[in-house]
């Protein structure tokens, strides 16, 4: 079938990505990687799990193709780096703070609206 892959990994999955979309994650699987490359050459004798890194590496290269394809065979190495950054990112951004303060500040807003359209 066309939407499973060959190989036997799984169903293949199509994307469908703003181009603002493609660019922002291109730059920020790119900086992901070359992180992780860095590790491995300029640590390989101390770290605790090369295996890993180089895992990640790959997922990398593997999430880069399909943003030149728009078409990914997802696998757990995929889904744990996207997850990772993610994660990253949330913390980086304080995006539960963010939250908190977006909500309370919609909430009032939200009020006083309310108030103004009687």
């Amino acid at each position: 079938m066309a939407d499973e892959n060959p190989t036997g990994r799984g169903a293949a999955v199509a994307l469908k990505l703003p181009v603002d979309q493609v660019r922002f994650l291109r730059t920020l699987f790119k900086d992901a990687r070359a992180g992780v490359r860095q590790e491995l050459k300029e640590y390989p004798d101390t770290l605790q799990e090369p295996t890993r890194l180089s895992r990640e590496d790959a997922a990398y290269g593997r999430l880069l193709a399909a943003l030149d394809e728009l078409v990914i065979v997802p696998d757990g190495d995929v889904l744990d780096v996207l997850s990772d950054l993610a994660g990253i990112i949330d913390r980086s951004n304080e995006y539960k703070r963010v939250m908190a303060e977006h909500a309370a500040l919609r909430g009032l807003l939200d009020q006083i609206m309310g108030v103004e359209g009687r």
